[in-house]
Protein backbone atom coordinates (compact mmCIF):
# COMPACT_ATOMS: atom_id res chain seq x y z
CA UNK A 1 0.00 0.00 0.00
CA UNK A 2 1.03 3.40 -0.88
CA UNK A 3 2.40 5.96 2.14
CA UNK A 4 2.73 9.21 2.65
CA UNK A 5 6.07 11.12 3.25
CA UNK A 6 4.33 11.48 6.75
CA UNK A 7 3.41 8.07 7.26
CA UNK A 8 6.80 7.09 6.96
CA UNK A 9 8.48 9.99 8.88
CA UNK A 10 6.58 8.34 11.74
CA UNK A 11 7.15 4.92 11.48
CA UNK A 12 10.91 5.22 10.53
CA UNK A 13 10.82 7.71 13.40
CA UNK A 14 12.86 10.10 11.57
CA UNK A 15 12.37 13.46 13.02
CA UNK A 16 12.86 15.49 9.61
CA UNK A 17 10.06 15.34 7.19
CA UNK A 18 12.30 17.10 4.56
CA UNK A 19 14.90 14.07 5.36
CA UNK A 20 12.16 11.28 4.96
CA UNK A 21 11.36 12.79 1.83
CA UNK A 22 14.99 12.95 0.38
CA UNK A 23 15.79 9.19 1.46
CA UNK A 24 12.27 8.16 -0.15
CA UNK A 25 13.62 9.73 -3.39
CA UNK A 26 16.64 8.35 -3.55
CA UNK A 27 14.99 4.98 -2.75
CA UNK A 28 12.72 5.75 -6.28
CA UNK A 29 16.11 6.23 -7.83
CA UNK A 30 17.32 3.13 -6.96
CA UNK A 31 14.03 1.70 -8.04
CA UNK A 32 13.64 0.37 -4.43
CA UNK A 33 10.66 2.36 -4.26
CA UNK A 34 7.69 3.83 -6.42
CA UNK A 35 6.17 7.04 -6.40
CA UNK A 36 2.37 7.27 -7.20
CA UNK A 37 0.12 10.03 -7.05
CA UNK A 38 -2.44 9.49 -3.83
CA UNK A 39 -6.43 10.13 -4.11
CA UNK A 40 -5.46 13.28 -2.31
CA UNK A 41 -3.11 14.49 -5.02
CA UNK A 42 0.17 14.11 -3.26
CA UNK A 43 2.42 11.79 -4.23
CA UNK A 44 2.80 8.19 -2.54
CA UNK A 45 5.33 5.46 -1.86
CA UNK A 46 5.11 1.71 -2.36
CA UNK A 47 7.78 -1.10 -2.28
CA UNK A 48 8.59 -2.33 -6.29
CA UNK A 49 7.26 -5.41 -5.50
CA UNK A 50 9.10 -6.21 -9.05
CA UNK A 51 12.36 -5.36 -8.08
CA UNK A 52 12.28 -7.44 -4.65
CA UNK A 53 10.55 -10.40 -6.47
CA UNK A 54 13.85 -10.36 -9.51
CA UNK A 55 15.63 -10.12 -5.94
CA UNK A 56 14.65 -12.90 -4.18
CA UNK A 57 15.11 -14.92 -7.54
CA UNK A 58 18.79 -13.43 -7.80
CA UNK A 59 19.20 -14.75 -3.98
CA UNK A 60 18.17 -18.33 -4.33
CA UNK A 61 20.35 -18.71 -7.69
CA UNK A 62 23.22 -17.36 -6.14
CA UNK A 63 22.72 -19.21 -2.96
CA UNK A 64 21.83 -22.71 -3.96
CA UNK A 65 22.72 -25.11 -6.49
CA UNK A 66 19.90 -26.28 -8.78
CA UNK A 67 20.53 -29.78 -6.67
CA UNK A 68 19.12 -28.04 -3.65
CA UNK A 69 16.50 -25.90 -5.14
CA UNK A 70 15.01 -28.92 -6.63
CA UNK A 71 14.59 -30.19 -3.57
CA UNK A 72 13.04 -27.84 -2.29
CA UNK A 73 10.44 -28.31 -4.68
CA UNK A 74 10.05 -31.46 -4.33
CA UNK A 75 9.79 -31.43 -0.12
CA UNK A 76 7.18 -28.15 -0.71
CA UNK A 77 5.30 -30.84 -2.99
CA UNK A 78 5.24 -33.46 -0.56
CA UNK A 79 3.70 -31.16 2.05
CA UNK A 80 0.83 -30.15 -0.33
CA UNK A 81 0.46 -34.04 -1.13
CA UNK A 82 0.07 -34.69 2.75
CA UNK A 83 -2.56 -31.94 3.01
CA UNK A 84 -4.55 -32.93 -0.03
CA UNK A 85 -4.64 -36.71 1.68
CA UNK A 86 -5.76 -35.79 4.79
CA UNK A 87 -8.07 -33.61 4.32
CA UNK A 88 -9.06 -35.56 0.68
CA UNK A 89 -9.36 -32.66 -1.17
CA UNK A 90 -7.38 -31.95 -4.99
CA UNK A 91 -6.41 -28.45 -4.59
CA UNK A 92 -6.35 -25.45 -2.00
CA UNK A 93 -9.47 -23.97 -3.26
CA UNK A 94 -11.03 -27.17 -2.78
CA UNK A 95 -10.34 -27.25 1.13
CA UNK A 96 -11.15 -23.55 1.37
CA UNK A 97 -14.65 -24.55 0.23
CA UNK A 98 -15.24 -27.13 3.03
CA UNK A 99 -14.56 -24.59 5.60
CA UNK A 100 -18.54 -24.01 6.05
CA UNK A 101 -18.97 -27.98 6.40
CA UNK A 102 -21.47 -28.37 8.97
CA UNK A 103 -19.59 -31.42 10.77
CA UNK A 104 -16.78 -29.07 11.84
CA UNK A 105 -15.87 -27.68 14.97
CA UNK A 106 -14.03 -24.45 15.81
CA UNK A 107 -11.07 -25.98 15.97
CA UNK A 108 -11.08 -27.60 12.89
CA UNK A 109 -12.09 -24.66 10.57
CA UNK A 110 -9.03 -22.96 12.36
CA UNK A 111 -6.46 -25.65 11.48
CA UNK A 112 -7.43 -25.75 8.05
CA UNK A 113 -7.23 -21.78 7.80
CA UNK A 114 -4.18 -22.31 9.26
CA UNK A 115 -3.14 -24.71 6.41
CA UNK A 116 -4.82 -22.80 3.56
CA UNK A 117 -2.33 -19.91 4.84
CA UNK A 118 0.55 -21.95 4.89
CA UNK A 119 -0.28 -23.62 1.23
CA UNK A 120 -0.78 -20.46 -0.21
CA UNK A 121 2.71 -19.48 1.00
CA UNK A 122 4.37 -22.95 -0.31
CA UNK A 123 2.67 -22.08 -3.68
CA UNK A 124 4.08 -18.78 -3.45
CA UNK A 125 7.48 -20.22 -2.66
CA UNK A 126 7.73 -23.06 -5.30
CA UNK A 127 6.59 -20.10 -7.84
CA UNK A 128 9.64 -18.41 -7.44
CA UNK A 129 11.63 -21.53 -7.14
CA UNK A 130 10.56 -22.64 -10.63
CA UNK A 131 11.03 -19.42 -11.97
CA UNK A 132 14.75 -19.43 -10.20
CA UNK A 133 15.48 -23.01 -12.15
CA UNK A 134 14.05 -21.43 -14.87
CA UNK A 135 16.80 -18.62 -14.84
CA UNK A 136 19.51 -20.69 -13.61
CA UNK A 137 21.84 -21.19 -15.78
CA UNK A 138 21.37 -17.33 -17.70
CA UNK A 139 21.80 -15.77 -14.34
CA UNK A 140 24.87 -17.92 -13.70
CA UNK A 141 26.34 -17.20 -16.88
CA UNK A 142 25.88 -13.08 -16.24
CA UNK A 143 27.48 -13.50 -12.93
CA UNK A 144 31.21 -13.95 -14.13
CA UNK A 145 33.88 -14.20 -11.73
CA UNK A 146 31.38 -15.72 -8.99
CA UNK A 147 31.62 -19.12 -7.37
CA UNK A 148 28.89 -21.73 -8.93
CA UNK A 149 29.56 -23.93 -5.87
CA UNK A 150 27.24 -23.50 -3.01
CA UNK A 151 27.98 -22.56 0.57
CA UNK A 152 24.02 -22.83 1.80
CA UNK A 153 23.12 -20.60 4.56
CA UNK A 154 19.96 -19.18 3.13
CA UNK A 155 16.70 -21.43 4.23
CA UNK A 156 14.80 -22.09 1.26
CA UNK A 157 11.58 -22.71 3.09
CA UNK A 158 10.01 -19.75 5.24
Amino acid sequence: EARSVEWVREEAQISSWQTAKNELEMLVEFGQVQAVEGDDGNTKYAPNYQIRYFNEVTELINSHTREELREEIASIQELIDEWKHEFAVESRDELEATLTDDDLDSEAIRERNRVLREWERYEDNKRLLKHALELYDDARELSAGQDNSSDSSIPLSQ
